[in-house]
């Protein structure tokens, strides 16, 4: 189980599109949380000159060339900096969908600067929408091969349970804002108060 004073960071990208070996993450945001409280915010923009986003990828996220080409850095400093948290044990990794896509964003990101993409962090990963799944299926934690269990639920299209993020926040019954979603840094801010509704729910 786990502590009550555990640290936590919640991160999401927003990205190009959805092609996990070709799309382009322009945004990282990520929040360290301990207990219910968020204890630092960190929202970056990365740049690319290249850069190509969608009409609809656009309309989704609220993005704005004028607020992308007044906050973007350099996407290795980015990383550099966020890595700093991803690979520090201390942290458990909450996200929504991170093993579905997220992770391999990272994982492009390393690889574009030549570094050898690194998984090591994936065991202390919670996944919102695995979590989500097994619990509105009723399906207990394993003991053993908890990230192992998350890619097999995520997976399983047997289970029908709809668990989007917006999804979840309606099952929970928490307040939010439609029109903010998709945008990295209220994504995790919500998807934050899902993990806590479901760490609670299923004793995690």
């Amino acid at each position: 189980m786990l502590k009550y004073d555990q640290k936590y960071i919640v991160f999401d990208t927003e990205t190009e599109g959805l092609n996990l070996h070709s799309s382009k993450p322009w945004q990282i945001a990520w929040i360290v949380c301990q207990g219910y409280k968020v204890i630092e915010t960190h929202n970056r923009f990365l740049d690319f000159d290249d850069l190509e986003i969608p009409d609809i990828v656009k309309k989704l996220t609220g993005f704005s060339w004028d607020t992308y080409n007044k906050k973007k850095e350099d996407p290795e400093t980015v990383l550099a900096d966020f890595e700093e948290y991803l690979y520090d044990p201390q942290y458990k990794i909450i996200g929504q969908n991170l093993l579905g896509f997220d992770v391999y964003m990272i994982a492009e990101l390393q690889r574009m600067f030549g570094r050898k993409r690194d998984f090591t962090y994936f065991d202390r990963i919670y996944d919102t929408r695995a979590l989500g799944k097994a619990h509105r299926e009723g399906l207990e934690k394993p003991k053993e091969n908890f990230l192992s269990w998350q890619y097999k639920i995520i997976n399983d299209r047997s289970l029908k349970s709809k668990v989007s993020q917006i999804q979840l926040l309606k099952y929970f019954g928490i307040d939010f804002e439609e029109e903010k979603l998709h945008d990295a840094l209220y994504d995790i801010e919500m998807c934050y108060q899902i993990f806590c509704e479901l760490k609670k729910s299923m004793n995690l």
